[in-house]
């Protein structure tokens, strides 16, 4: 998914490969199960497909990335050792960046990313990574324009130190690069799927300079979640490197749980990237994609159902200048730099909620703008009926105070593969309650292979292979379910046409447009039905 700042961003599931931990160093557990001390890579590396059972390739699991993987041994040998030691190394680095560790390009954290590091420089031997500190009163602003600025200046600042960094291992002898921080980004190829490289966070990680913590924010020592993260890819060879640490500020503190308005972070150590995604990340691509939809539709009364004049001109400001996030909370009410006196001293505690939560929470919660996935779930909670995306504005206060739906089903894959890889990204959870059931999809011709979703305890895993005792098979080719996931092809009609066949618990088929959030009805039908239901169930519960 798209995210401008892999250092600052939610990772989504292409960062949790994380590989095995160095020798001696333990795994670290914050709320059991699903911790980030957990995340598992969990499809073949690029480029590298296991056979099934009975020997046959499964769907591409590559990237979507124009890459061809680079034969190492016809390559050259460009590695250039060291003439300083590392200690020097990064003695003299820190005199322009805030902090910097280095790993090797061996180091089993990005073993899964090794592949994607070489095309982009294939003599790559180590990974400099450098920290910038953003200023804290800055980042915990309620007014969000001095926070974006904080971030877009701290970048400029990193821009630098990777300059810098470059210039000093050229004087080495030595050549360097620098992949991306932000933008730009590879969106035009591998839109809507993992479109950096290199992910800062986990290299970071690997180097010791802090962990990754259940926010998806990469956690400083020092800084805590105030930085920012580049990373320099360089030929030269050390005969030391830096390794992970045990530090671990996310025991018992929860204060990103509490303070995310949109519940992405949970307390189990799950995170759903699209909650935070489509907030946080509005007046990016996915307001963009929903702007461009919505004057395709070419109804004027239904855009203005959609879309107020504070929308329009916030997307007008991220294109003419740059985007603004709509929340920094999982940021500012991060209480890592000072988390012993926060765990030891009930007073520093006490002054950090009323202080930084919870102003930050009323804020974002209660005054800002809503942007929410688009669920049945959703409507009932706020009571917005169908051909509707909003609730009424306060009159005699801002207009901003208002819960705005909006849909998940415009995140489109372009191909199959990432499509089946992000099922469990657009899984609903609370959309789910009560259903357990795995499904087999065999697919044919453009994008072929067989696939197995499991839903069970609320949660949705998907892996390539074949079910034991699948509940529903569904075949059909590639192409139609992802044209019926794009919302290009309606799916009763595909049934109709025979172009999708079910095997099994046939229902189960008609519980995906919930489950996976696609675009619902607005027909007047669909409202009066919605309204029906909705007072049966008031009349029920009264």
């Amino acid at each position: 998914m798209e995210t401008p700042h892999p250092d600052r961003a939610p990772s989504s599931l292409y960062e949790r490969g994380r590989g095995a931990p160095a020798p001696g160093v333990p795994r670290r557990r914050i709320t059991g199960p699903g911790s980030h001390a957990d995340w598992a890579f969990p499809f073949a590396a690029p480029g590298k497909p296991s056979r099934d059972e009975e020997g046959r390739l499964p769907a591409r699991t590559a990237y979507a990335w124009p890459f061809r993987q680079i034969d190492a041994a016809a390559l050259p040998s460009r590695g250039v050792a060291s003439p300083v030691p590392l200690a020097e190394f990064k003695a003299t680095v820190a005199g322009w960046a805030d902090d910097v560790g280095v790993i090797s390009i061996d180091d089993p954290a990005i073993a899964h990313e090794v592949d994607e590091i070489r095309y982009v420089y294939p003599h790559a031997r180590s990974l400099v990574c450098l920290i910038g500190e953003e200023n804290k009163p800055s980042m915990q602003s309620r007014y969000l324009p001095s926070a974006n600025h904080e971030l877009y200046s701290c970048e400029e600042r990193i821009f630098a130190m990777g300059h810098r960094t470059v210039a000093y291992i050229r004087s080495l002898g030595g050549e360097s690069l620098t992949t991306t921080i932000g933008w730009p980004q590879e969106v035009s190829q591998r839109w809507a799927d993992k479109i950096w490289p290199l992910s800062h966070k986990l290299v970071a990680q690997a180097a010791g300079l802090g962990v990754i913590g259940t926010s998806r924010n990469f956690l400083h020592r020092k800084f805590g979640a105030y930085c920012l993260i580049d990373t320099v890819v360089t030929n030269l060879e050390f005969e030391q490197r830096d390794a992970p640490i045990t530090w671990n500020p996310c025991l018992s503190c929860n204060l990103c749980i509490a303070s995310c308005p949109t519940e992405a972070i949970k307390a189990d150590g799950d995170f759903d990237f699209f909650a935070c995604y489509n907030h946080t990340y509005r007046d990016s691509i996915p307001g963009f994609l929903d702007l461009v939809h919505d004057l395709s539709k070419g109804r004027r009364r239904r855009f203005w159902k959609r879309w107020n004049n504070a929308e329009l001109a916030a997307l007008w400001q991220a294109l003419a200048y740059k985007v603004e996030y709509r929340c920094f909370n999982c940021v500012a009410t991060c209480p890592a730099e000072i988390h012993g006196q926060f765990h030891d001293d009930r007073a520093v505690r006490r002054l950090y909620l009323d202080e930084t939560l919870k102003p930050l929470t009323q804020t974002r919660s209660h005054e800002d703008e809503q942007f929410v996935i688009d669920t049945p779930s959703a409507r009932e909670r706020y009571g917005i009926a169908p051909g509707t995306w909003r609730t009424a504005s306060d009159a005699a206060g801002p207009v901003s105070r208002t819960v705005r739906l909006v849909p998940l089903q415009r995140v489109c894959s372009l191909d199959v593969d990432s499509m089946m890889r992000n099922m469990p990204h657009f899984f609903r959870s609370q959309e789910a309650l009560g259903e357990e059931f795995t499904t087999q999809f065999v697919f044919s011709g453009a994008g072929a292979g067989q696939w197995v979703l499991e839903v069970q305890r609320g949660r949705c895993r998907v892996r390539t292979g074949i079910a034991t005792a699948p509940d529903l098979t569904v075949r059909c080719e590639g192409r139609t379910f992802l044209e019926i996931q794009q919302g290009v092809r309606s799916a009763p009609l595909a049934l109709l046409l025979g172009r999708v066949r079910l095997h099994g618990r046939a229902r189960l088929f008609l519980v995906f447009p919930r489950i996976f959030a696609l675009e619902g009805g607005e027909r007047w039908w669909h409202r009066a039905l919605w309204m029906a239901r909705r007072r049966l169930r008031s009349r029920a519960r009264g």
